[in-house]
């Protein structure tokens, strides 16, 4: 198994590929497994089979890139897609930035740590724990009482 944290931070574009194809070559050559920790999502749609979201120290959501891709489910994945450019959405298209602030780690909330900032909580999120990761079909996995499935807030 290889790790690479952060591995294409600080590079070139092309570099990144140039680095990203030997890892991939290596994993295939080897018949290992790569884990990328990145934030970089364009690494992540072209490189990975599976990914998984975090915040704030604990997977929010999981699954394939095609599910995660394709149909988001947690607030902050949702989020994070809207917030970075793509090239299949129209020209001007605005991006969408996901306003507040991370929570203090050091004294966390006993709800959902993304709630401040969520445009779709639920009354369910103010007084609940936040949710374990549950399956929303597949091996597509979510940790969120709306599941993505409620109209945003304000």
């Amino acid at each position: 198994m290889i790790i690479a944290d952060e591995p294409t931070t600080a590079l070139d574009v092309t570099t990144q590929a140039q680095l990203l194809e030997l890892m991939k070559d290596v994993v295939d050559r080897y018949n290992a497994s790569l884990v990328i920790v990145t934030h970089n999502l364009g690494v992540v749609a072209r490189y990975a089979q599976r990914l998984y979201v975090m915040y704030a120290g604990r997977i929010v959501e999981g699954g394939t890139s095609k599910e995660i891709f394709g149909t988001p489910r947690h607030p902050y994945t949702i989020g994070l897609l809207k917030s970075v450019p793509r090239l299949d959405e129209a020209e001007g298209t605005k991006l969408v930035p996901i306003t507040g602030l991370p929570p203090n780690l050091i004294n966390m909330p006993p709800t959902c740590a993304f709630r401040p900032r969520c445009r779709y909580q639920l009354a369910v999120c103010e007084r609940e724990p936040w949710p374990d990761l549950e399956s929303v079909g597949g091996g597509h996995l979510v940790s969120c009482y709306g599941k993505g499935q409620t109209a945003p807030r304000g």
